[in-house]
Order: C-alpha cells, then sequence, then structure tokens
C-alpha cells in the first residue's frame, strides 16, 4: 500500500522523536550507570546482614541498580482513568 498525498503529512523523526524527555533522561541515566559499573571490576568483600562475599563490584553495583529499578517500577504513578 501507498501513501497518497491526501493520507496528509509523513511524521518527521521517526522512532526517536518518539521518545519523551523522560524516556532520554532514564536512557542517559542507564548509560552513566552502565559505565559506572564498567569502570568498577575489582573484587571486593560484601556484607548484608550475616552474610559475607568476595565477589567483583560491578556483580553488586548491577545488583543495586536493579533493585532500584524494581523499587522505581513499582512505584510509578500510572495515569488515572477519568472520564
Amino acid at each position: 500500500m501507498t501513501r497518497t498525498p491526501a493520507d496528509g503529512p509523513r511524521p518527521s523523526g521517526g522512532r526517536l522523536a518518539a521518545i519523551s524527555p523522560r524516556g532520554w533522561t532514564a536512557l542517559a541515566l542507564a548509560a552513566l550507570g552502565v559505565i559506572f559499573i564498567a569502570q568498577n571490576r575489582d573484587r571486593v568483600r560484601i556484607q548484608w546482614l550475616t552474610f559475607s562475599v568476595t565477589s567483583p563490584l560491578w556483580t553488586a553495583l548491577l545488583a543495586v541498580m536493579l533493585v532500584g529499578v524494581l523499587i522505581g517500577l513499582l512505584l510509578r504513578r500510572r495515569p488515572s482513568k477519568r472520564r
């Protein structure tokens, strides 16, 4: 199926233009988090409650980042369905 001039103008910008500023901010913060994790790869001793493990720092940072994402998803505001 082809577009005709009667169909109206084509949207400019494509998929990248469809991303909201909030989406761009989330992508930028995620990229910064990944860069931070990639630069901190030393082995460290991690203590939590009564547990103690030695692992690469990036695994602990990644775990904390994922917990933060989950908390954000759980606490996100959903639009109310008003009529």
